[in-house]
């Protein structure tokens, strides 16, 4: 909880305190007004002082221990009634002293005012055997200002500074546990120039955190931090938290335990159930006497509840708080190991395990959020499980071995694949595929987890692993195959490989490869990624990625590439920002960088090169660069970039006295474009020589002597241009004859409540085009007008159907829409056609259908007296389908007539316009 949200909860609780105090008080406070009262600020608001001061009231208690009596005539400090302009009544406290007055009111509401007279000055303290208090006001001019919940801050007319602090306190829990110090202030403070603001100090905080009984295990009676000093912090301007800016503070202390060693003290603040508590936690490292084990526990500790608002104080019901970890080494001959346990959040842990049992080396990593309010988040759960087999693994012959199998499962969990695809980037792929030196690396597997598999209701994941190796380890691949359903279901691939020459041990060549892969058959969509990370021949760094995309659907793009691509060059949707294949070739003082990439796209070749020379010391020395970047686009027009760059220059601490430099890029062909710039640099002197050459005349626009009403009509023509499509819902319950199965796969008959559908896929309906197979045509816009059965049924149009087409094909483009656009665009290729209104039924026939209409009674179906089996031959009524569809008799026969009309005799006629 942040320190603003957690002073608007615990001043909620206080105003609640102030509200119980005064709420009962009304009867005691009718008084009449006090007599004599000439001051502007005070006359008919200050009433008659009490007699006695109640102390039903924590709150009123607590000022009876502060100050005493303080219905005294002679006290400086007395308790009044108070009236304010509402006719609310409420408690004054008036302090006079040196001819000035300061009160405090406060009233149900709850309100609270405060009133000052000029020129006051204002000394008071008490000190008791347990509390005492220090009051300090002083101003100028009259001060008068009312707080109430939420209202805004009134700004001081003076300076205050009022402490109340009380001294040793003490609670103690069940089990030892408790806390202790030596004493509790609070001190507000405020002035014109600074706005209101309370300090909270704990002098000599000590507490006890471990339980007698764990507390013996470890060989000691008692495990009693060693005494600190806090101080809390409230203003409206940084909220409550400790001095320290936060609600969390650290310390470094010492537990008088053998064995143990303290690795973190801390102190937070906090809300737990409405309550305001103070939570002191430790975290330690613990050995046993005569164990042969280790344990960690984090934030072991305790929560002690501050009661407000029924009362002021400190609670003695200690809420006594499992670790949010704990961890276990164990050395136990030929089996050792650890494990450990961590709350993660809200409802939420995480766990782990890695043990060897001599002939088996296990890893479980685990991860479980518990259900919250209304089941949101709802109940999920991870497991991640490697058994690894000890060299040389389970042998496959031909040198292959299986050194370790594993999986991954998980309930209401999904996979994140931006997460998963950062972690085969940045090659940690390992934290997922059989991790190692699990216990040492726990947190950042954990945490790769977390992300990778986020919480999702409905969802569920599944997935096999493996680790097969080659040639004694030279080889080794990891693979995981994670299943996500249900639907949309997708498979990821998760993988990594190594290669190490010609020793694993002490390899020359090492080559590590990272890889994930997606596919989604509904799309339909395939990706890969291979990351080249931690990977080096002959001692010389080799990074970059390779990838894949095929994607179909409305979004339709098709990608390779080595290295990344074209600085002009637009990924599409999806496609990650991709390292450049790259070796570091230089050694020493000399730095030698070679980069490289190679793309293909759906309408575009891709290419380029870039080698930088870095050779100084304490930035003095020379630098040099040369590159190359081209690009070829085919789509509509065969076009081509060449950029060449190349420099040297010699530095001198970070400046540069010399340098030569070319920058240089043709286009074409047709026409040619050459521009640059070349440069010389010596010292303040500077040539440079820009050029912008053109030649040539653009290539006439090669017009289409094609007739594109060919080509339609020729494509709605095909048998493949038409199909039937069924309605969801299906109606009729007829049971089919092998031979009407296959006609109607076929396509030879159609079920009645069927629909005609035609599409093409030559040109894009309904937009204009100026394209045709690569090849201009006159804008033009073609449409499918009308479609007949015959010439006086006419079958209406109504839902368009999609297809995929090249925009290059019918569309002129720019260069920057050439590599812009998508490789694919859906656009209109045809219609569905009703023919609910044009198809009419074939003659009667005979037909059986004794076996639908068969049915046998079973026993008690009737209500009483029970029936005798009885068995309904029922022929052409089909009464006894009454029972279980609404369908007359009269309708299955029409429909079964309609089913086998002949699809071949529908013969349909497509006007096409343009």
């Amino acid at each position: 909880m942040d320190p603003e949200e957690l002073l608007a909860k615990v001043a909620e609780l206080l105003w609640g305190l102030a509200q119980g105090a005064v709420t009962p008080l009304a009867n005691a406070l009718d008084l009449p007004v006090l007599a004599g009262e000439t001051d502007p600020a005070l006359s008919g608001k200050l009433l008659e002082p009490l007699a006695n001061l109640p102390d039903q009231h924590s709150l009123l208690k607590l000022v009876h221990d502060l100050v005493g009596n303080i219905s005294d005539a002679g006290s400086p400090l007395r308790a009044h009634g108070w009236k304010r302009s509402d006719g609310t009544r409420g408690l004054a406290f008036v302090l006079t002293k040196n001819g000035s007055r300061g009160v405090l009111a406060v009233s149900p509401g709850p309100v609270i005012d405060l009133v000052v007279t000029p020129n006051a000055v204002l000394d008071h303290s008490v000190i008791g055997a347990e509390w005492d208090l220090t009051v300090s006001v002083r101003t100028e001019n009259a001060w008068t200002a009312t707080f109430t919940p939420g209202g805004a801050a009134a700004a001081p007319a003076g300076t205050v500074a009022i402490t109340v602090g009380k001294k040793a306190l003490a609670v103690v829990g069940p089990g030892g546990l408790g806390i202790s110090t030596q004493r509790i202030s609070a001190t507000l403070a405020a002035s014109p120039a600074t706005p209101a603001r309370v300090d909270i100090n704990v002098e000599k905080f000590t507490a006890r955190l471990l339980p007698a009984i764990l507390a013996g295990l470890l060989g000691g009676s008692g495990a009693e931090t060693s005494p600190t000093d806090l101080t809390l912090a409230m203003s409206r301007t940084e909220g409550l938290r400790f001095a320290e800016g936060r609600v969390r503070v650290e310390r470094r202390i010492n537990l008088q335990l053998p064995g143990i060693s303290v690795r973190n003290f801390a102190v937070e603040i906090g809300m737990v159930d409405g309550k305001f508590v103070l939570r002191p936690s430790v975290s330690v490292l613990a050995k046993p006497p005569a164990l042969p084990m280790s344990a960690s526990l984090d934030e072991v500790g305790i929560g002690i509840p501050i009661l407000l608002p029924d009362r002021i104080g400190i609670g003695t019901d200690i809420l006594a708080d499992l670790p949010a970890g704990m961890g276990v080494d164990m050395l136990l001959g030929p089996v050792s190991g650890g494990g450990f346990f961590k709350r993660r959040g809200p409802d939420a842990y995480a766990g782990g395990l890695d043990v060897t049992l001599g002939v088996l080396h296990v890893t479980a990593f685990g991860l479980l959020q518990l259900p919250g309010n209304n089941n949101n988040p709802p109940l999920s759960l991870l497991v991640l499980l490697g058994a690894e087999f000890p060299y040389p693994g389970i042998q496959l012959g031909f040198g292959f071995a299986i050194d370790a199998v594993g999986g991954l499962v998980g309930i209401n969990r999904r996979a994140d694949t931006d997460h998963l695809r950062g972690l085969v980037s940045e090659g940690n792929a390992d934290r997922i595929l059989f991790p190692g030196d699990a216990i040492a690396r726990a947190d950042e597997i954990v945490g790769s987890l977390e992300s990778c598999f986020p919480v999702a209701p409905g969802r569920f994941i599944v997935g096999p692993m493996v680790r097969i190796n080659w040639g004694g380890r030279m080889v080794s691949v990891a693979v995981a195959v994670i299943l996500e359903l249900p639907d949309p279901g997708r498979a990821l691939l998760l993988g990594r490989a190594l290669i190490a020459l010609p020793d694993p041990a002490v390899p020359l060549i090492r080559l590590q490869a990272g890889v994930y892969g997606k596919i989604v058959p509904a799309v339909p969509e395939v990706e890969i990624q291979v990351s080249l990370a931690g990977s080096w021949i002959v001692g010389i760094p080799v990074t970059g990625d390779i990838y894949l995309l095929f994607r179909g659907g409305d979004n339709a793009v098709f990608v390779l590439s080595a290295g990344g691509f074209h600085p002009k060059y637009t990924r599409p949707p999806g496609v990650p920002q991709l390292a450049r294949l790259s070796m570091d070739l230089g050694g020493g003082v000399l730095g030698l960088r070679a980069e490289s990439y190679l793309a293909l796209t759906s309408n575009s070749l891709q290419f380029g090169a870039q080698l930088h020379l870095d050779a100084t010391v304490a930035e003095c020395g020379l630098e040099g660069w040369l590159g190359l970047d081209a690009l070829f686009v085919w789509e509509p027009t065969l076009a081509f970039q060449a950029h060449v760059y190349a420099g040297v220059a010699v530095l001198a601490f970070g400046e540069r006295l010399a340098g030569i430099g070319l920058d240089f890029t043709l286009e074409g062909p047709a026409p040619w474009h050459a521009y640059g710039k070349g440069s010389i640099e010596v010292l303040f002197w500077e040539v440079s020589l820009d050029f912008d050459v053109r030649w040539g005349d653009p290539a006439p626009l090669a017009q289409s002597t094609e007739d594109i009403f060919d080509h339609v009509a020729k494509a709605v023509g095909q048998r493949d241009a038409w199909a039937v499509e069924r309605r969801a819902a299906q109606r009729a319950g007829i049971k089919f004859t092998e031979t009407a199965k296959q006609d109607l796969a076929k396509g030879i008959v159609a079920q009645a409540d069927s629909s005609l559908q035609v599409s093409q896929s030559v040109v894009p309906l309904g937009i204009a085009i100026n394209r045709f197979h690569r090849r201009g045509v006159p804008a033009q816009t073609w449409q499918i007008t009308s479609a007949h059965l015959d010439p006086e049924i006419e079958l209406p149009r109504t839902i368009p159907v999609p297809e995929q087409f090249v925009p290059g094909e019918y569309f002129a483009m720019s260069d920057d829409e050439q590599l812009g656009r998508g490789a694919f665009e859906q656009h209109t290729g045809g219609f569905a056609l009703s023919n609910t209104a044009a198809v009419k039924p074939g003659p009667a026939h005979v037909m059986d259908d004794r076996y639908e209409t068969g049915y046998k009674v079973e026993p008690g179906w009737f209500p009483a007296p029970p029936a005798p089996r009885i068995i309904l031959r029922l022929r052409g009524n089909f009464l006894a389908e009454t029972f279980a569809r609404t369908i007359t008799a009269a309708e299955r026969v029409d429909r079964w007539r309609l089913a086998q009309r002949p699809f071949e005799n529908l013969v349909p006629k497509v006007v096409i316009n343009r």
